[in-house]
């Protein structure tokens, strides 16, 4: 899941509220993160926020925003952990692309964050 090769720019991504809400853990701020650590998340710089405003994928209000990577939240929204949780929105799992320039950052921190 941490290999930056996987990110190219055909590659979709949710907005970490979106999984949240997409997996029945609704307005529990965060959950998804702690409840799975091992996801890849990207933490949006001013610059990327500003494209993602711009292209109404979050709101101009707001703190600090994650982007994770479509295909690995619809791989966790089929396991026995939420495939019969009553919450479980799957229209809600819609993903954008972003700019080269963001795949590049997401790259350069995927590698700057692996363990292996």
């Amino acid at each position: 899941q941490w290999n930056p090769k996987r990110l190219t720019a055909e590659t979709e991504f949710i907005m970490g509220s979106k999984a949240n809400k997409a997996l029945g853990l609704g307005a529990t701020r965060g959950r998804v993160y702690m409840k799975h650590p091992d996801l890849f998340k990207y933490t949006s710089d001013q610059d990327d926020k500003q494209w993602l405003v711009e292209n109404r994928y979050m709101s101009a209000t707001g703190g600090k925003t994650y982007i994770l990577i479509l295909d690995d939240i619809r791989e966790l929204a089929h396991t026995d952990e939420y495939r019969d949780c009553p919450g479980l929105a799957l229209n809600e799992l819609v993903g954008f692309t972003v700019p080269i320039r963001m795949i590049k950052k997401m790259q350069d921190h995927m590698n700057s964050q692996r363990t292996d």
